[in-house]
């Protein structure tokens, strides 16, 4: 049944596409403004929904908003569904009623949050800058939206995360609820930051931090707090490494989502040689020839990294036939794992010669 979780999830999944390339996906949806399209994403939900479960969508406005703009909405429903960004952008501009309507929604369902959650931060300041210079064009309007793009609060709970090293990894209670919190921030920074201070615990996390962690590493939707996250995991592998992570990660290395996979393979990477199972080395392999070049890249960087276990024939012809990659990421990466498995493979030799 379609309700506000509902309708928030759905926006999240829009929004992946815009995280991957936000340019290319304004044009693709023909949006003359960053409002435009967050609003036409947003609404996109209730649209869809209100062809199949009328009342529950309505309900479900309804809840949220009051204003004629609802009523404006719920009356174009129809039309809406088949309007461009560009169409909706008009209807912005017209109308006064739907802009409040349409600043509740934002908020309400946090498409704002939602989106600068996805985004690095050059992305992030490029969407703040532009919706910042869309909002002058209505002066005495928008004033919540203005409000919660210019919050400075990320900021503070930046730097009091970095702040934390001062703590050489010694953190009291107080301190891990602020490096907890920071993992499940909106901002991508801030998750970042708190993935990097967990890294350098010098005890083992609890596991709800754990747990957090991880699904930041393989779940995140910003690259470089996936990255900050494997690099902390690969910090406190001796803690985390355990046979049921490895067969999560394993299971998400199949995942219907490039991101999760590539994802899955950089922590692969960086908990190394603790990685010795045939099977996941055989899953990594097989990621070698994945549609997606961050994953073919992930994989041939893990395989590298794992060593000894990895050092197979048929790892050798896996990674061979990358080396033929059209893309150079991935070429380098297959390069560079033959020759650090080269390398320990006469390692390998001599150590079974001594046993025998």
């Amino acid at each position: 049944m379609f309700d506000q979780a509902t309708w928030r999830r759905q926006i999240a999944e829009q929004l992946n596409g815009f995280a991957r390339n936000p340019r290319q996906e304004m044009q693709l949806a023909g949006a003359p403004s960053m409002i435009s399209y967050l609003v036409a994403r947003t609404l996109a939900p209730f649209l869809e929904a209100f062809q199949r479960e009328p009342i529950a969508a309505v309900l479900t406005l309804a809840a949220i908003s009051h204003t004629p703009g609802a009523d404006q909405i719920v009356q174009r429903a129809t039309r809406l569904r088949y309007q461009s960004a560009a169409q909706i952008d008009r209807e912005l501009r017209a109308s006064r009623e739907m802009r409040v309507t349409v600043e509740q929604l934002l908020l309400e369902l946090q498409t704002i949050a939602l989106v600068r959650q996805r985004l690095n931060g050059s992305r992030e300041e490029w969407v703040r800058t532009s919706l910042d210079r869309e909002l002058e064009l209505f002066a005495s309007e928008f004033s919540q939206l203005r409000h919660a793009l210019n919050d400075p609060g990320w900021q503070t709970r930046s730097d009091a995360l970095r702040a934390l090293r001062s703590r050489k990894g010694r953190y009291s209670p107080a301190d891990l609820v602020l490096i907890h919190d920071g993992l499940t921030d909106s901002a991508a920074h801030v998750r970042a930051a708190a993935a990097r201070m967990l890294g350098q615990i010098a005890e083992p996390p609890g596991a709800l931090l754990q747990k957090t962690l991880v699904r930041v590493a393989l779940h995140d939707s910003d690259a470089e707090t996936r990255i900050a996250a494997a690099r902390a995991i690969g910090m406190l592998r001796e803690y985390l490494a355990s046979p049921q992570l490895l067969e999560q990660i394993s299971a998400c290395l199949f995942s219907d989502d490039s991101f999760v996979r590539s994802a899955s393979a950089l922590v692969l990477g960086e908990l190394g040689d603790m990685v010795s199972a045939p099977l996941l080395i055989k899953h990594l392999s097989r990621l070698l020839t994945d549609r997606d070049p961050y994953a073919r890249e992930a994989a041939a960087r893990a395989l590298g990294r794992i060593g000894v276990a990895a050092a197979t024939p048929e790892v050798f012809d896996a990674l061979q036939q990358a080396i033929e990659d059209d893309e150079v990421t991935v070429h380098e990466a297959a390069s560079d794992a033959l020759s650090r498995l080269r390398d320990v493979r006469p390692a390998q030799a001599l150590a079974v010669s001594a046993r025998a």
